[in-house]
């Protein structure tokens, strides 16, 4: 038996390694400012990695296409006029030259964009409610005109025409017509220089009313729109885009420095 002496002792030496209160509060507090310091920098460390993954999407995408008007005079692989009126809207015809450079259904969607655009809906989207199963058309003609949902905004012409690329002196400023920049339709129909000439952008989709950058689908489901959003701030606006040019090189561009840019048809905006 142990005497009450000895009992004594281990309770005295098992007070004195215990942390008090006050110790264990400090230890708390320290992490917890720790986890306050260290989220939001991990969290903008993948946001700038995902930025890093779509511009190299871009890039890839534009260089497909590039390879395709060299090999077919110059011209883009448009869509015909039936084809979607969203810039997001992009024909089987076009991803089929760009799938044909080596990549695969996944580089049409940016990674900081929430529609998952390898889903069927969005995949096969003119056509509706088809399933996995159903074989998709195969005549040219036909794969011009069917279009997919994609995260990415195409500044390529169509066979019918969009209209204008609106010009501005102020991002949000009154716009006009450009003579300068239009949709294009081949590589060498512009005085521009194509170090100047957007091709591909990230989405940067206004919807006026109160969801502002956010679009609701009446087909699939709900959607985020815009790319790149900022993760701070109320509301939150738009972080900017990456930017893929005639040339094949890719910036990212600021939203303070985008423009209210095309409204197809439907009331929406697209800026870049």
């Amino acid at each position: 038996m142990y005497g009450l002496d000895y009992l004594e002792g281990v309770l005295v030496n098992l007070t004195k390694k215990a942390f008090t209160l006050i110790e264990l509060l400090v230890v708390i507090a320290v992490i917890a400012m720790l986890m306050a310091i260290l989220v939001p920098a991990l969290r903008t460390a993948k946001e700038q990695t995902k930025k890093i993954v779509c511009a190299h999407q871009i890039r890839q995408q534009c260089m497909a296409l590039l390879m395709y008007a060299q090999e077919n005079e110059e011209k883009m692989p448009m869509m015909t006029w039936a084809g979607g009126q969203w810039l997001w809207d992009v024909s089987y015809f076009t991803t089929d030259v760009i799938i044909a450079s080596g990549a695969d259904r996944k580089i049409f969607r940016c990674p900081s964009n929430r529609i998952d655009t390898d889903k069927i809906r969005y995949w096969r989207y003119s056509e509706h409610s088809v399933s996995e199963t159903t074989p998709e058309p195969s005549g040219i003609q036909q794969r011009q005109q069917e279009w997919r949902v994609v995260s990415y905004s195409y500044l390529m012409d169509t066979k019918n025409g969009r209209g204008d690329i609106w010009a501005a002196s102020a991002p949000g400023a009154p716009k006009v017509p450009s003579n300068q920049k239009k949709f294009i339709g081949q590589t060498t129909q512009s005085r521009i220089p194509n170090g100047q000439m957007e091709l591909i952008t990230d989405t940067v989709i206004e919807y006026p009313s109160l969801y502002k950058w956010i679009i609701p689908d009446i087909y699939a489901d709900w959607a985020m729109g815009t790319n790149h959003m900022e993760r701070t701030g109320d509301p939150q606006d738009p972080a900017g885009g990456n930017i893929g040019f005639l040339d094949g090189h890719v910036t990212w561009r600021h939203f303070e420095k985008m423009y209210q840019r095309y409204k197809p048809p439907q009331d929406v905006i697209f800026w870049w």
